[in-house]
């Protein structure tokens, strides 16, 4: 991909951090439990989407992730219309995603509503799954 400079020097980093791991771990060396969640922003149409789909393949094959698919939702797919739904379609989707990676598009979206929106549920029940 042409430019996405930064991505790229980020995903450099990664790799060479995964590359102590695995030397710590050949050493008999204790490794603390690795967390790569990230956040894309950018305008429409910017890739971000594709860079998680690349992003997958590249943590599959530095065998960081066992599968390295995308599972790509929206607002939709992860807030219910009723108390409780919520946190059994959120969970759905991330049990979809085990093993590789779960693209919410467009996430701001599930912190906009009012009281009676199920967004912040669908926020909580995602930040309890990530580890």
């Amino acid at each position: 991909m042409i430019g996405l400079q930064r991505v790229k020097d980020l995903i450099y980093e990664i790799r060479a951090y995964v590359d102590v791991r695995n030397l710590r771990e050949k050493e008999t060396l204790v490794n603390d439990p690795m967390a790569l969640h990230m956040i894309y922003k950018g305008n429409p149409g910017t890739g971000k989407t594709t860079v998680a789909r690349i992003v997958g393949k590249l943590f599959k094959e530095l065998n960081i992730l066992p599968k390295g698919h995308l599972v790509e939702v929206e607002r939709a797919d992860l807030v219910g219309e009723y108390i409780g739904h919520t946190a059994i379609k959120a969970r759905e989707q991330v049990k979809k995603a085990l093993g590789g990676v779960l693209f919410i598009d467009e996430a701001y979206s599930l912190a906009r509503g009012g009281e009676k929106d199920f967004g912040k549920e669908a926020v909580d029940s995602l930040i309890k799954a990530m580890v």
